[in-house]
């Protein structure tokens, strides 16, 4: 397992609700990452954002968890105070998003990915990214999201499927393509963002380098060797945390025990337990849904108004990907 960058894990936020058994508390109900669109006064290459998106599962949002705790430079958080109708949520697919661009300060601890990382259909074509890919999640373990501030923990697995409308997957109360992700996952990781990566070593393709199959016309399989490393070199965002598969299992004892037998499990009951496939919203849709005219009419707004910027933000804001095929970077 290669190593990460650190700062990852400031590319996540928790999402919070108001308890309603007890008066003024609050309960942890998801994660979210932060997505930016490109500055407009700096070439793509060098990835900085302005426009600040979080993104997580639509479901999340709608059990109330529309509440934003991010980490702050002090060692400690913040909350940022929204209801669940100021966020914008997709009509056929599990994730929502809201603009906090002006809710946020020099003081914030986060980093924002650029939209570069996403892993749409033109980046899941040049690469070729499918079955096997290795990757990661980073959210919330369970209940515990930290006393003071977010503690992100990670989650690690493989590409079982890639998003297939011939096999349409059932989640959030619909059928859509979806990809699978085989990792064990715990309540909490609801609007994670998956990862994807590939390291020069871990792409098993390279090691023929003899004549190519006469159907395999990939300009990216032709023109990789082992010292190409900067291009076969990458971390995108495979998408969104949405759900996961669950098994039904019967209990079964070996012997009966007398004070259990009034349990409320009783033998030959059927319970269901998570296994390890996740579902997970493609980025695609996390792209259709950042170009919604709503969010884009403010991006446009922006543009005109033209405020100014602090350069060293939004270095300090800016996490790469890897080599971008398509921006000659």
């Amino acid at each position: 397992m290669p190593r990460f960058s650190p700062r990852m894990q400031s590319t996540v936020v928790f999402l919070f609700g108001d308890n309603p058994q007890i008066d003024g508390a609050r309960e942890v109900l998801g994660s979210g990452v932060l997505i930016g669109t490109n500055h407009p006064c700096f070439d793509p290459q060098q990835q900085f954002t302005r426009d600040t998106y979080v993104v997580t599962a639509a479901h999340v949002v709608k059990s109330g968890g529309s509440i934003i705790r991010l980490n702050t430079k002090d060692g400690g958080s913040r909350y940022i105070e929204l209801d669940p109708a100021e966020w914008v949520i997709s009509e056929v697919d599990d994730v929502a998003v809201v603009d906090i661009t002006e809710m946020l300060n020099d003081d914030d601890e986060i980093v924002v990915i650029h939209d570069s990382w996403l892993a749409d259909k033109q980046i899941i074509d040049h690469y070729q990214i499918g079955m096997g890919e290795d990757g990661l999640a980073l959210g919330l373990f369970s209940n515990l999201p930290g006393t003071r501030r977010n503690v992100i923990t990670g989650r690690f697995g493989n590409v079982s499927l890639m998003a297939d409308t011939e096999a349409q997957i059932e989640y959030a109360g619909r059928l859509r393509p979806a990809h699978l992700f085989d990792m064990k996952s715990r309540p909490g990781l609801s609007g994670s963002p998956i990862f994807v990566y590939r390291t020069p070593s871990s792409d098993l393709r390279l090691v023929d380098q003899g004549p190519r199959h006469p159907t395999d016309d990939n300009e990216y399989l032709r023109t990789q060797t082992y010292w190409r490393h900067r291009e076969n070199t990458f971390v995108k965002l495979l998408g969104i945390h949405s759900a996961q598969y669950t098994d039904s299992v019967q209990v079964m004892r070996d012997r009966e025990l007398v004070h259990e037998v009034n349990g409320p499990i009783r033998d030959g009951d059927c319970l269901r337990i998570p296994n390890s496939m996740s579902v997970v919203v493609p980025a695609d849709s996390v792209k259709a849904l950042l170009s919604n005219r709503s969010l884009a009419a403010v991006r446009e707004k922006r543009d005109v108004d033209n405020e100014s910027y602090s350069e060293h933000v939004l270095m300090e804001r800016t996490i790469y990907s890897g080599w971008l095929f398509n921006r000659g970077y």
